[in-house]
């Protein structure tokens, strides 16, 4: 599900940016950055996934039953915002802040991103919710020494809601038989 997302955000930006500079060459990747240079990256954006986390306005929902004949019970499903790294490759740094900017532009245009029902991601999500993050000069510095690789153009993005649900829960066994030959003695009265 995680990879499905971010293969959506990838292959959207990728789009903008070929039609916004008029260039077939492919523009995002979806790639960790593997080298202190990213040389393997160049004049390219890239998405990496720096974080995941849940979502805390959907938390402590009940178990959910469902299914005919056995019931099965199914924990709630996972809802998690993803934080994703989208940074600038490029060895000229005029060009990497061209297409930072353009970045920044597809994603306030586009907040949201539909997704298709034919696709492995739109059988669960209908959308993906983009948020910018704000990121401090100590996070960011820690971001990069983190991925072990310079400092480059960059944005940290919010994906929000992504839901992840278990195919199959806990089987439940159907109440069959109610027995109610056992009975139940009043509590004694209380005298006075």
């Amino acid at each position: 599900m995680i990879l499905q997302a971010l293969t959506l955000l990838t292959q959207e930006l990728n789009a903008y940016l070929k039609a916004s500079f008029q260039t077939p060459q492919t523009r995002a990747v979806l790639a960790a950055h593997t080298s202190p240079a990213g040389a393997d990256l160049d004049n390219q954006m890239s998405v990496t996934l720096i974080n995941v986390g849940s979502e805390p306005t959907v938390r402590n929902q009940q178990p959910s039953r469902s299914g005919s004949g056995p019931y099965q019970q199914q924990a709630p499903a996972l809802k998690l915002n993803l934080r994703v790294l989208i940074a600038a490759n490029f060895s000229d740094y005029s060009e990497a802040l061209k297409f930072l900017g353009a970045t920044l532009a597809f994603f306030q245009g586009h907040p949201s991103l539909a997704t298709t029902p034919g696709t492995p991601l739109g059988a669960a999500v209908d959308r993906l919710t983009v948020e910018l993050e704000d990121t401090s000069f100590q996070d960011w510095s820690y971001l990069w020494g983190m991925l072990g690789a310079k400092q480059m153009p960059g944005v940290v993005y919010r994906v929000k809601l992504l839901t992840i649900q278990a195919d199959k829960g806990l089987l439940v066994p159907a109440i069959t038989r109610v027995d109610t030959t056992t009975a139940v003695r009043p509590a004694p009265a209380a005298t006075r």
